[in-house]
Protein backbone atom coordinates (compact mmCIF):
# COMPACT_ATOMS: atom_id res chain seq x y z
CA UNK A 1 0.00 0.00 0.00
CA UNK A 2 1.51 3.24 -0.92
CA UNK A 3 0.41 6.83 -0.26
CA UNK A 4 1.32 9.35 -3.20
CA UNK A 5 1.65 12.69 -3.98
CA UNK A 6 -1.30 13.92 -5.44
CA UNK A 7 -0.67 14.24 -9.53
CA UNK A 8 -1.73 17.85 -10.71
CA UNK A 9 -1.65 19.63 -7.10
CA UNK A 10 1.50 21.07 -5.99
CA UNK A 11 2.00 20.32 -1.82
CA UNK A 12 1.64 23.64 0.00
CA UNK A 13 4.60 23.94 2.56
CA UNK A 14 6.67 27.19 4.05
CA UNK A 15 10.22 26.60 4.11
CA UNK A 16 11.85 24.23 5.99
CA UNK A 17 12.96 25.58 9.29
CA UNK A 18 17.13 26.35 10.10
CA UNK A 19 18.33 22.85 11.70
CA UNK A 20 20.59 25.22 13.49
CA UNK A 21 17.83 26.86 15.48
CA UNK A 22 16.08 23.50 16.12
CA UNK A 23 16.11 24.28 19.64
CA UNK A 24 13.43 26.70 19.19
CA UNK A 25 9.65 25.81 18.83
CA UNK A 26 9.15 25.99 14.75
CA UNK A 27 6.18 23.82 14.07
CA UNK A 28 7.33 21.55 10.93
CA UNK A 29 5.15 22.92 7.40
CA UNK A 30 1.76 20.44 7.04
CA UNK A 31 2.92 18.40 4.03
CA UNK A 32 -0.21 16.70 3.54
CA UNK A 33 -1.50 20.03 2.38
CA UNK A 34 -2.23 20.25 -1.35
CA UNK A 35 -2.95 22.91 -3.13
CA UNK A 36 -5.92 23.03 -5.72
CA UNK A 37 -6.75 25.05 -8.69
CA UNK A 38 -8.63 27.71 -7.09
CA UNK A 39 -5.63 27.91 -5.14
CA UNK A 40 -6.94 26.87 -1.29
CA UNK A 41 -5.00 24.39 0.47
CA UNK A 42 -6.75 21.68 1.74
CA UNK A 43 -5.58 18.29 3.87
CA UNK A 44 -5.85 15.45 1.08
CA UNK A 45 -4.81 11.68 1.45
CA UNK A 46 -4.58 9.46 -1.45
CA UNK A 47 -3.69 5.89 -0.57
CA UNK A 48 -3.63 2.11 -2.50
CA UNK A 49 -1.78 0.15 -4.66
CA UNK A 50 0.56 2.24 -7.59
CA UNK A 51 -1.29 0.83 -9.80
CA UNK A 52 -5.21 -0.45 -10.21
CA UNK A 53 -7.87 -1.11 -13.10
CA UNK A 54 -10.45 -0.75 -10.22
CA UNK A 55 -12.20 2.58 -9.84
CA UNK A 56 -11.05 5.03 -6.79
CA UNK A 57 -13.50 5.38 -4.04
CA UNK A 58 -14.02 8.98 -2.54
CA UNK A 59 -14.85 9.86 0.84
CA UNK A 60 -16.75 13.10 1.84
CA UNK A 61 -16.96 13.32 5.71
CA UNK A 62 -20.02 15.24 7.42
CA UNK A 63 -20.61 18.16 10.13
CA UNK A 64 -17.53 17.82 12.61
CA UNK A 65 -15.94 15.15 10.61
CA UNK A 66 -12.93 14.75 8.99
CA UNK A 67 -10.93 12.43 6.76
CA UNK A 68 -10.02 10.44 10.05
CA UNK A 69 -13.93 9.68 10.32
CA UNK A 70 -13.17 6.85 7.49
CA UNK A 71 -9.97 5.10 9.21
CA UNK A 72 -12.04 2.26 11.28
CA UNK A 73 -14.11 2.01 8.04
CA UNK A 74 -10.94 1.66 5.63
CA UNK A 75 -9.27 -0.65 8.02
CA UNK A 76 -12.03 -3.12 8.18
CA UNK A 77 -13.39 -2.95 4.87
CA UNK A 78 -9.50 -3.33 2.88
CA UNK A 79 -10.59 -1.17 -0.24
CA UNK A 80 -7.36 0.52 -0.22
CA UNK A 81 -5.29 -2.78 -0.56
CA UNK A 82 -6.91 -3.20 -4.14
CA UNK A 83 -7.93 0.33 -5.19
CA UNK A 84 -7.22 4.23 -4.75
CA UNK A 85 -9.10 5.86 -2.26
CA UNK A 86 -9.60 9.16 -1.71
CA UNK A 87 -10.23 10.80 1.52
CA UNK A 88 -10.17 14.68 2.82
CA UNK A 89 -10.94 17.05 4.72
CA UNK A 90 -13.35 19.74 3.87
CA UNK A 91 -12.75 23.73 4.07
CA UNK A 92 -12.28 24.63 7.40
CA UNK A 93 -12.60 21.00 9.01
CA UNK A 94 -9.63 18.77 9.96
CA UNK A 95 -6.62 20.45 9.12
CA UNK A 96 -7.76 22.16 6.11
CA UNK A 97 -7.61 25.87 6.62
CA UNK A 98 -10.66 28.21 6.20
CA UNK A 99 -10.28 30.66 3.55
CA UNK A 100 -13.51 32.48 3.74
CA UNK A 101 -16.61 33.17 5.30
CA UNK A 102 -18.75 31.91 2.62
CA UNK A 103 -19.13 28.69 2.95
CA UNK A 104 -22.06 26.62 1.94
CA UNK A 105 -23.08 23.08 0.69
CA UNK A 106 -22.07 24.60 -3.39
CA UNK A 107 -18.60 25.42 -1.64
CA UNK A 108 -17.56 22.14 -0.02
CA UNK A 109 -19.23 20.30 -3.85
CA UNK A 110 -16.39 22.20 -5.38
CA UNK A 111 -13.96 21.23 -2.37
CA UNK A 112 -14.91 17.94 -3.44
CA UNK A 113 -14.35 18.29 -7.89
CA UNK A 114 -10.88 20.41 -6.91
CA UNK A 115 -9.88 17.71 -4.70
CA UNK A 116 -10.78 14.97 -7.62
CA UNK A 117 -9.01 17.48 -10.42
CA UNK A 118 -5.88 17.38 -8.33
CA UNK A 119 -5.96 13.44 -7.88
CA UNK A 120 -6.41 13.13 -11.40
CA UNK A 121 -9.62 11.11 -10.45
CA UNK A 122 -11.97 11.44 -12.97
CA UNK A 123 -14.72 9.30 -12.15
CA UNK A 124 -15.29 7.59 -8.90
CA UNK A 125 -17.33 5.58 -6.59
CA UNK A 126 -18.64 8.78 -3.84
CA UNK A 127 -19.33 7.98 -0.16
CA UNK A 128 -20.72 10.45 1.77
CA UNK A 129 -22.16 10.69 5.49
CA UNK A 130 -24.17 12.70 7.00
CA UNK A 131 -23.63 16.56 5.68
CA UNK A 132 -21.32 14.61 3.21
CA UNK A 133 -24.18 12.84 1.82
CA UNK A 134 -26.14 16.21 1.03
CA UNK A 135 -22.75 17.02 -0.37
CA UNK A 136 -22.26 14.52 -2.71
CA UNK A 137 -25.86 14.13 -3.97
CA UNK A 138 -25.28 17.95 -4.83
CA UNK A 139 -21.85 17.17 -6.46
CA UNK A 140 -23.73 14.04 -8.53
CA UNK A 141 -26.10 16.46 -9.62
CA UNK A 142 -24.12 18.88 -11.10
CA UNK A 143 -21.22 16.69 -11.93
CA UNK A 144 -22.87 13.34 -13.44
CA UNK A 145 -20.37 12.36 -15.82
CA UNK A 146 -17.26 12.62 -12.71
CA UNK A 147 -19.53 9.77 -10.29
CA UNK A 148 -19.85 6.58 -10.57
CA UNK A 149 -21.61 5.36 -7.46
CA UNK A 150 -22.73 6.76 -4.54
CA UNK A 151 -23.33 6.03 -1.08
CA UNK A 152 -26.92 7.29 -1.66
CA UNK A 153 -29.63 7.50 -3.75
CA UNK A 154 -29.83 7.70 -7.39
CA UNK A 155 -32.94 8.83 -9.81
CA UNK A 156 -32.38 6.74 -12.36
CA UNK A 157 -29.73 4.70 -14.09
CA UNK A 158 -28.47 5.64 -17.63
CA UNK A 159 -26.86 2.97 -19.52
CA UNK A 160 -22.67 2.23 -19.06
CA UNK A 161 -20.58 2.87 -21.95
CA UNK A 162 -19.22 -0.57 -23.09
CA UNK A 163 -17.11 -2.31 -20.70
CA UNK A 164 -17.78 -0.05 -18.29
CA UNK A 165 -19.35 -0.36 -15.14
CA UNK A 166 -22.32 2.07 -14.28
CA UNK A 167 -21.57 4.64 -11.37
CA UNK A 168 -22.55 4.40 -7.57
CA UNK A 169 -22.73 6.44 -4.76
CA UNK A 170 -23.13 5.34 -1.24
CA UNK A 171 -24.78 7.84 1.44
CA UNK A 172 -24.51 7.09 4.85
CA UNK A 173 -27.12 8.69 7.48
CA UNK A 174 -27.60 11.50 4.63
CA UNK A 175 -29.46 14.75 5.28
CA UNK A 176 -31.49 16.74 3.20
CA UNK A 177 -32.56 20.30 3.40
CA UNK A 178 -33.76 21.08 6.71
CA UNK A 179 -37.01 22.09 7.53
CA UNK A 180 -37.90 25.52 10.25
CA UNK A 181 -37.52 22.94 13.29
CA UNK A 182 -33.89 21.79 11.94
CA UNK A 183 -32.99 25.08 10.80
CA UNK A 184 -33.51 26.76 14.27
CA UNK A 185 -31.84 24.00 15.89
CA UNK A 186 -28.74 24.28 13.91
CA UNK A 187 -28.69 28.19 14.59
CA UNK A 188 -28.68 27.51 17.89
CA UNK A 189 -25.93 25.49 17.96
CA UNK A 190 -24.01 27.47 15.44
CA UNK A 191 -24.20 30.59 18.22
CA UNK A 192 -23.47 28.31 20.85
CA UNK A 193 -19.94 27.00 19.06
CA UNK A 194 -19.03 30.86 18.51
CA UNK A 195 -19.49 32.21 21.86
CA UNK A 196 -18.37 28.86 23.75
CA UNK A 197 -16.11 26.79 21.57
CA UNK A 198 -16.80 23.20 20.45
CA UNK A 199 -16.96 22.25 24.31
CA UNK A 200 -20.11 23.52 24.01
CA UNK A 201 -22.04 21.56 22.39
CA UNK A 202 -19.24 18.18 22.46
CA UNK A 203 -21.15 16.28 25.33
CA UNK A 204 -24.83 16.58 24.08
CA UNK A 205 -23.77 16.14 20.02
CA UNK A 206 -21.97 13.07 20.77
CA UNK A 207 -24.58 11.70 22.89
CA UNK A 208 -27.63 12.13 21.19
CA UNK A 209 -25.89 11.41 17.74
CA UNK A 210 -25.82 7.14 18.64
CA UNK A 211 -27.93 5.11 19.55
CA UNK A 212 -28.95 3.41 23.06
CA UNK A 213 -26.44 0.40 22.69
CA UNK A 214 -24.00 2.60 21.82
CA UNK A 215 -24.59 4.84 24.66
CA UNK A 216 -24.84 1.52 27.33
CA UNK A 217 -22.24 -0.38 25.81
CA UNK A 218 -20.37 1.16 22.88
CA UNK A 219 -18.05 3.48 25.04
CA UNK A 220 -15.37 3.78 22.39
CA UNK A 221 -18.67 5.55 19.73
CA UNK A 222 -19.15 8.31 22.24
CA UNK A 223 -15.78 8.80 22.89
CA UNK A 224 -14.40 8.57 19.25
CA UNK A 225 -17.32 11.42 18.48
CA UNK A 226 -16.43 14.02 21.20
CA UNK A 227 -13.02 13.64 19.92
CA UNK A 228 -13.75 14.68 16.60
CA UNK A 229 -15.75 16.96 17.26
CA UNK A 230 -13.38 18.42 20.07
CA UNK A 231 -10.82 18.51 17.22
CA UNK A 232 -12.78 20.76 14.79
CA UNK A 233 -12.50 24.40 14.43
CA UNK A 234 -14.67 26.05 16.08
CA UNK A 235 -15.38 28.28 13.32
CA UNK A 236 -15.83 26.22 10.56
CA UNK A 237 -18.00 23.91 12.41
CA UNK A 238 -20.47 27.32 13.34
CA UNK A 239 -19.90 28.18 9.22
CA UNK A 240 -20.91 24.49 8.32
CA UNK A 241 -24.27 24.47 10.48
CA UNK A 242 -25.05 27.88 9.06
CA UNK A 243 -24.28 26.34 5.71
CA UNK A 244 -27.11 23.59 6.49
CA UNK A 245 -29.64 26.10 7.37
CA UNK A 246 -29.59 27.17 3.62
CA UNK A 247 -28.97 23.94 2.14
CA UNK A 248 -31.67 23.84 -1.02
CA UNK A 249 -32.08 19.75 -1.83
CA UNK A 250 -30.37 19.13 -5.42
CA UNK A 251 -32.14 18.28 -8.58
CA UNK A 252 -32.41 14.38 -7.35
CA UNK A 253 -33.60 13.45 -10.67
CA UNK A 254 -30.98 14.52 -12.24
CA UNK A 255 -28.62 11.50 -10.54
CA UNK A 256 -27.85 8.79 -12.63
CA UNK A 257 -26.09 6.50 -10.79
CA UNK A 258 -27.29 3.23 -8.46
CA UNK A 259 -26.88 4.58 -4.74
CA UNK A 260 -26.56 3.10 -1.11
CA UNK A 261 -28.56 4.63 1.56
CA UNK A 262 -27.03 3.04 4.85
CA UNK A 263 -29.67 4.13 7.44
CA UNK A 264 -29.42 3.57 11.11
CA UNK A 265 -32.57 2.54 12.76
CA UNK A 266 -32.01 4.93 15.78
CA UNK A 267 -30.82 8.23 13.53
CA UNK A 268 -32.86 11.06 14.74
CA UNK A 269 -30.40 13.28 12.65
CA UNK A 270 -31.31 11.08 9.72
CA UNK A 271 -34.91 9.57 10.75
CA UNK A 272 -36.90 7.00 8.45
CA UNK A 273 -38.94 9.72 6.84
CA UNK A 274 -35.68 11.30 5.23
CA UNK A 275 -34.57 7.53 4.50
CA UNK A 276 -38.04 7.50 2.42
CA UNK A 277 -37.98 10.83 0.57
CA UNK A 278 -34.47 10.06 -0.45
CA UNK A 279 -35.59 6.29 -1.50
CA UNK A 280 -38.60 7.84 -3.60
CA UNK A 281 -36.43 11.15 -4.73
CA UNK A 282 -33.86 9.02 -6.91
CA UNK A 283 -34.83 6.29 -8.46
CA UNK A 284 -32.91 2.87 -8.31
CA UNK A 285 -31.59 3.62 -4.69
CA UNK A 286 -30.90 0.61 -2.03
CA UNK A 287 -31.42 0.67 1.51
CA UNK A 288 -30.25 -0.99 4.27
CA UNK A 289 -30.76 -0.19 7.84
CA UNK A 290 -28.31 -1.43 11.09
CA UNK A 291 -29.99 -2.34 13.61
CA UNK A 292 -28.98 -0.75 16.93
CA UNK A 293 -27.32 2.48 15.26
CA UNK A 294 -27.69 6.10 15.32
CA UNK A 295 -26.27 8.47 13.25
CA UNK A 296 -22.28 7.69 13.62
CA UNK A 297 -22.40 4.06 11.60
CA UNK A 298 -18.55 3.94 11.08
CA UNK A 299 -18.22 3.98 14.55
CA UNK A 300 -21.38 2.25 16.34
CA UNK A 301 -21.11 -0.50 13.98
CA UNK A 302 -17.54 -0.86 10.96
CA UNK A 303 -18.03 -4.40 10.52
CA UNK A 304 -21.66 -3.85 9.04
CA UNK A 305 -20.77 -0.75 7.49
CA UNK A 306 -17.96 -2.43 6.08
CA UNK A 307 -19.83 -5.43 4.96
CA UNK A 308 -22.40 -3.21 3.03
CA UNK A 309 -19.74 -1.04 1.75
CA UNK A 310 -18.04 -3.88 0.03
CA UNK A 311 -20.92 -5.86 -1.47
CA UNK A 312 -22.11 -2.73 -3.06
CA UNK A 313 -18.40 -1.34 -4.28
CA UNK A 314 -17.81 -4.86 -5.73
Amino acid sequence: MSTFILGQASVHTSNPPNPTHAHHSIPAPDRSLVTLSDGKSLHVELTGPASSDLTPVVFVHGLGGSSATWTPLLDVSGLAKTRPVLTFDLEGHGLSPLYTTNISIESYTENVKNVMDGAGVQRAVIVGHSMGGLIVTTFAAKYPERTEKLCKPPSHTHLPRPNQRPPLKVLIGPVKSFAEAGVKALGARAEAVRTGGMSAVADTVAASGISQKSLASRPLAKGMLRASLLATPAFGYALACLALTKALDPDYAAIGVPTLILAGDEDRTCPEATVRFLEGAIGGAKVVTLRNVGHWHIVEDVEGTARELRAFVG
